[in-house]
Order: structure tokens, then C-alpha cells, then sequence
């Protein structure tokens, strides 16, 4: 059981790399997205698909070595409470890995909370510029759909939108 302990114990440390890593290319995004690097962005985001990847296979062999455990129903503090009465010399290095993991998904969700409110503030920014460029109005459309000048009739390009 205790090589099983130690065994679990690395894969939460490869968990923590792992999240190390994801933080890192989310304070990237974050800056690519404050500046604009469209391209930038795209290129983390799929180095970030990678390592999300790696992190749920991770996950998959971290449960299946806690279930071998039989600790599968505890939680952390459960968990690093039964790895002191089991394992005493350990719990240490246990509750350090436990508490590793809790600090990096307590930064990485406001990393990404932080990240999706820049995005939101640049798609507000650019409907407002479309709304003064196009008008803020509802506008009228021909039987096929599109938008018409309500003037002459022409369909409107003051802004190219398309991706």
C-alpha cells in the first residue's frame, strides 16, 4: 500500500507540473489578449489543449490509484488525516502535494475568470464600435436576409466582419 501512497503522491506532483505549466501559458493569453496577438493567442490556446490532455490522463490514474487506496469517498483533509494514522512518515509530503494541488486550481480559476473578463470587455469594445460605424439601430433587411441602406436600398459594407 505505501508504494501505492508514493505512487500517488508523484502523479499529483505531475498534476501540479501540469497546472504550473497551464498558469504559465495563461498569463500569456493574457497579454496576448490585452495586446491584440490574435495569432499568439490561438497558438497558446492549443499548446493549452495539450497539456488539459495530459492533465485528465493524470486525473484518470490518480482515481484509479486512490480507489486502490480506499479512500475514493474522502476528501483531501480525510485523506491526508488517514495517510498520518497509515503512512506517518508520508503525511508530510502527502499534505504538501495536497495542498500544492488546492493553491494551483485556487489561481488558475482566477487566471481564467480574469482572462474571460478581458475577452468580454473586447467584445463589448467591438460592438460598440460596430454600433457607431453601423448605426445603433435595428436596421431593415431584404426578403433574402441581408442588410439594406433603408435609404436606397443597397446593402451597407461600412465594416468588414467577417473572420
Amino acid at each position: 500500500m505505501e508504494a501505492i501512497l508514493r505512487e500517488f503522491i508523484q502523479v499529483m506532483d505531475k498534476q501540479n507540473q501540469t497546472l504550473d505549466q497551464i498558469f504559465d501559458l495563461g498569463e500569456q493569453k493574457q497579454h496576448a489578449i490585452i495586446v491584440g496577438q490574435l495569432k499568439e493567442l490561438d497558438s497558446l490556446i492549443q499548446k493549452e489543449a495539450g497539456l488539459v490532455t495530459n492533465l485528465e490522463k493524470l486525473e484518470s490514474q490518480r482515481f484509479k490509484l486512490q480507489q486502490q487506496l480506499g479512500v475514493h469517498d474522502c476528501t483531501a483533509l480525510e485523506m491526508v488525516e488517514w495517510a498520518g494514522r497509515e503512512y506517518p512518515q508520508l503525511q508530510g509530503e502527502f499534505e504538501e502535494t495536497i495542498n500544492r494541488l488546492s493553491y494551483n486550481l485556487t489561481r488558475l480559476k482566477a487566471i481564467n475568470n480574469h482572462n474571460n473578463e478581458l475577452i468580454e470587455q473586447s467584445l463589448q469594445y467591438i460592438e460598440s464600435v460596430q454600433a457607431i460605424l453601423n448605426g445603433d439601430i435595428a436596421g431593415t433587411y431584404s426578403d433574402k436576409g441581408s442588410p439594406v441602406d433603408e435609404k436606397s436600398g443597397r446593402q451597407i459594407n461600412l465594416l468588414d466582419t467577417r473572420a
